[in-house]
C-alpha cells in the first residue's frame, strides 16, 4: 500500500483511503481533518449565544443542582437548613455550654484521644466572669454545684513547688 494514497486507523487499525477525513470503521477523526469535513455534523457558530437551560443551576450549591428544574419542596428547605451555619441562639449556647465545662471540669482529669487522661487546668476568666454575672446555669450537666467549683482555683502542682521553693528559701 502506498503511503500517500492512504493511511491506518491509529484507533482501529482499519486502512483509510487518501483525502478521507475519518476513519470508515470507527469514525475517528483523521490527524489534520476539520469537523465540518464530516459528513452529517454541523459547524455551530461560536458568536451564537446558547439559551440558558433552565435546569442547569447558575450556583454551586449541591442542593440548588438537587433542585434544579422542579419546586422547593419542604424536605429541599429542610435540607438546606441542615447545611446552613448555626443561628446566632445556637451560637451563644454552645459557647455558654463550653464555658460551663470549663468549669465543672477544673482540676480534673478527663478521657482523651486515644483513652489517654487529660489533666485539665484552670477555668478561664472568662468562664469565671460569665458564672458571677448570671449567665451561666448555678448546677453542672451532672448536678453538681457550679459555685464551689467556680471558687478562685489555685493548681496544686503550683502551690507545691511554691510551697518547696519557700522552704528552701525562707528569706524570698
Amino acid at each position: 500500500m502506498d503511503q500517500t494514497t492512504s493511511s491506518y486507523c491509529p484507533w482501529c487499525s482499519t486502512e483509510i483511503p487518501a483525502g478521507s477525513s475519518a476513519c470508515p470503521k470507527c469514525g475517528a477523526l483523521v490527524e489534520g481533518a476539520k469537523a465540518v469535513d464530516l459528513p452529517g455534523v454541523t459547524e455551530v457558530d461560536p458568536t451564537v449565544a446558547a439559551a440558558p437551560d433552565p435546569t442547569i443551576p447558575s450556583s454551586l450549591n449541591p442542593l440548588d443542582w438537587l433542585s434544579a428544574g422542579k419546586e422547593t419542596t419542604a424536605e429541599d428547605a429542610e435540607r438546606q437548613a441542615a447545611i446552613d451555619p448555626p443561628s446566632e441562639a445556637v451560637l451563644l449556647e454552645m459557647r455558654k455550654i463550653e464555658l460551663e465545662s470549663q468549669i465543672a471540669n477544673a482540676g480534673t482529669d478527663v478521657l482523651g484521644p486515644g483513652d489517654q487522661t487529660i489533666e485539665v487546668g484552670a477555668p478561664s476568666e472568662e468562664a469565671l466572669q460569665a458564672f458571677e454575672k448570671g449567665l451561666l446555669d448555678p448546677t453542672g450537666p451532672a448536678g453538681e454545684d457550679m459555685k464551689t467549683q467556680a471558687q478562685p482555683w489555685e493548681d496544686p502542682e503550683l502551690e507545691a513547688r511554691l510551697a518547696e521553693w519557700q522552704t528552701q528559701n525562707p528569706d524570698k
